[in-house]
């Protein structure tokens, strides 16, 4: 009985150990859940705020992009806007010159040559000294030769001139006319085509070259060859000046050249062409339109 009781003790001893440890037990267990609840909520909120924080930043890096976009299209557009209003008044420009020329003309030699040509008119051979008017336009092919270069532009001229180198006697008139004098003007035509280079970088003040140029001669008196006709070579060379709204004020000087005389010249001397080349050198007005 002893025994027995002795063993039942022992259980019960065991049993209420056992109960006093399941709570310590059941503490534990509920103490390292909500640690580990805890921590799983902090990792997850670290998360989130890493999420925000790089949510942030490419919102950030959206609105930079954007902003910049944005100033990229506005500068785009001011800088068309500006090419437009440009364009827009280089059309309103006027690019075409209408101009009238006058001033002192020269030929190499006079047109005093003895032969043939002495028998109807005279005139002293020195004297090659005379006048000009003339007229003709620019056209404007290109404003920056064709793209090459903004500081100088392509026109096309066309002009004519009169060119008046006084007097010379004529004889077989004065023969019919008992012996008064009768004097014939010695007069040149000249018409011209040509390539004008046109420098645009100083304003209003626009220097320009003819490097060549066509020119037809007509000359009167006929030669001895009685021919009037004489093709040659124009080089020139001047500036301009916009003194008023579309309103041009200008010096030129050109050269013409034609290589020959005008007609055949015999071996004995008696026959003798006209020679055209001489020069110019004056003023003209330009009218823009």
């Amino acid at each position: 009985m002893i025994k027995k009781s002795t063993g039942m003790a022992a259980m019960v001893t065991a049993a209420v150990a056992v109960a006093g440890l399941a709570p310590q037990q059941a503490m534990a267990e509920s103490h390292y859940k909500g640690t580990s609840a805890q921590a799983d909520i902090e990792r997850r909120l670290q998360m989130m705020e890493d999420e925000m924080r790089a949510l942030r930043s490419e919102l950030a890096k959206a609105r930079s992009d954007a902003k910049a976009n944005a100033e990229r299209m506005d500068a785009q557009q001011q800088k068309v806007e500006q090419q437009l209003a440009e364009a827009e008044e280089h059309e309103k420009e006027h690019h075409d010159l209408l101009f009238f020329r006058g001033g002192y003309a020269k030929m190499e030699h006079g047109r005093g040559y003895k032969g043939l040509e002495t028998l109807v008119w005279n005139a002293d051979e020195n004297d090659n000294d005379g006048w000009y008017v003339g007229a003709g336009f620019d056209h404007q092919l290109t404003d920056d030769f064709w793209g090459l270069t903004d500081i100088a532009s392509l026109d096309g001229e066309v002009m004519f001139e009169y060119k008046n180198f006084g007097t010379g006697e004529n004889f077989l008139v004065d023969a019919f006319t008992g012996g008064e004098v009768i004097e014939n003007k010695i007069t040149q035509f000249t018409l011209t085509a040509a390539p004008k280079i046109k420098f645009n970088n100083m304003g209003n003040f626009r220097p320009w070259i003819i490097p060549f140029g066509l020119g037809i001669h007509v000359i009167s008196p006929p030669s001895s060859g009685v021919t009037v006709l004489n093709p040659g070579l124009m080089l020139g060379a001047g500036a301009e000046y916009k003194i008023w709204g579309d309103l041009w004020a200008g010096l030129d000087f050109r050269y013409h050249f034609t290589g020959d005389d005008l007609d055949i010249k015999s071996r004995n001397g008696v026959l003798k062409g006209v020679d055209t080349d001489g020069l110019t050198a004056g003023a003209y007005l330009g009218f823009g339109f």
